[in-house]
């Protein structure tokens, strides 16, 4: 019996089974009640009406905050506020349902963090890694998904500790990274962080269509 590694990308599960026969892969896609759930989730969240531009003066740091920690990064007044509209955007699809939802600072810590009732580990952790690949790559994780999603350049790139799944974005204010925001566990992760962005901080670049 041979040895089985598997693989996580943005379409599915890829497992590799390593056989005396040879090399067998298999790709577990989407069933046809996730594909509906994502169309309602990019439905709704292309009517959200984005809140008026932020600034850093309301989302960063207060000004002796910034000259004690050298940094300017998201605040955890916002930090909340992502997460909160974040929950309710996934409920507003599923009421049963919830999120999990990580915001980083600048500097690679977490801000605030919250998961619903009902919640599972790997919700956490999925959360987790979007926002550390995000803030890493300074782009959302979609981007990067299309870019390295297969395995080949994916496998290349596995020292990096990358998690390239949907749902992670950048915090960007007045053109300054002030950190980053990762969701798992919801209904439509990446529509949700899109959505909490685009309602807490003004308008976001449109989400990046899939590139498989």
């Amino acid at each position: 019996m041979g040895a089985r590694v598997s693989v996580v990308l943005a379409a599915g599960v890829v497992s590799v089974a390593l056989t005396a026969a040879g090399l067998h892969a298999q790709t577990a896609g989407a069933g046809v009640g996730a594909a509906q759930g994502a169309s309602a989730a990019v439905a709704a969240a292309a009517a959200v009406k984005p809140a008026p531009p932020a600034t850093l003066a309301k989302a960063a740091i207060s000004p002796d905050a910034t000259k004690r920690s050298r940094v300017i990064e998201v605040n955890a007044e916002i930090a909340m506020q992502l997460i909160q509209e974040c929950i309710a955007f996934s409920r507003s699809l599923n009421p049963n349902g919830g999120a999990t939802v990580v915001v980083l600072g600048v500097s690679g810590n977490i801000v605030a963090s919250m998961r619903t009732d009902g919640q599972i580990p790997n919700n956490y952790d999925s959360a987790l890694g979007k926002a550390k690949t995000a803030l890493y790559m300074r782009q959302p994780t979609r981007v990067v998904s299309n870019r390295w999603g297969a395995p080949e350049p994916y496998l290349a790139r596995a020292p990096l500790d990358l998690y390239i799944v949907e749902g992670g974005y950048p915090i960007i204010v007045e053109d300054l990274l002030i950190g980053s925001i990762g969701v798992g566990g919801a209904s439509g992760d990446e529509q949700c962080g899109w959505v909490a962005l685009t309602k807490v901080l003004g308008p976001q670049p449109p989400i990046q269509a899939p590139a498989r």
